[in-house]
């Protein structure tokens, strides 16, 4: 399985939380995980990295309430914020290159939203990137 199609697992975990609650998806979790994966697919990868997003998930919005003038967490669409919040833990918080992680969340935005949202999510990592360099 390749990064791109375990960020996908990520992103989507990511995003029915906003739905399911934090509390309620780590107690899903292993559910989701055994009907959404194959054996082949880099469970404890995904798992680990999204337990990781959760934990830091009320810094992570406090730099894309800082970066989204005029915008809040509450207010974005959430397969963007979902995006994004995947996006910033890649750059800040792990060893993918920050460019990279920016053109993997363009992509899920091609992907997952709308058509204006690939432009929208690469500015706003364009400024967390060249704010934490």
């Amino acid at each position: 399985m390749s990064r791109h199609t375990d960020r996908i697992q990520i992103f989507k975990l990511v995003f029915q939380t906003e739905f399911q609650g934090k509390k309620d998806m780590i107690s899903l979790l292993g559910e989701y995980l055994d009907e959404n994966l194959s054996e082949k697919d880099n469970r404890s990868f995904i798992e680990n990295e999204y337990m990781n997003i959760l934990d830091r998930l009320e810094d992570i919005d406090g730099i894309i309430n800082k970066t989204v003038i005029g915008w809040s967490v509450d207010r974005l669409d959430k397969v963007d914020l979902s995006i994004l919040r995947l996006a910033i833990y890649e750059i800040l918080y792990s060893d993918i290159p920050g460019k990279v992680a920016a053109n993997e969340a363009v992509e899920l935005a091609k992907e997952f939203s709308t058509e204006k949202s690939p432009k929208f999510i690469n500015g706003i990592l364009g400024k967390v990137i060249g704010e934490n360099r």
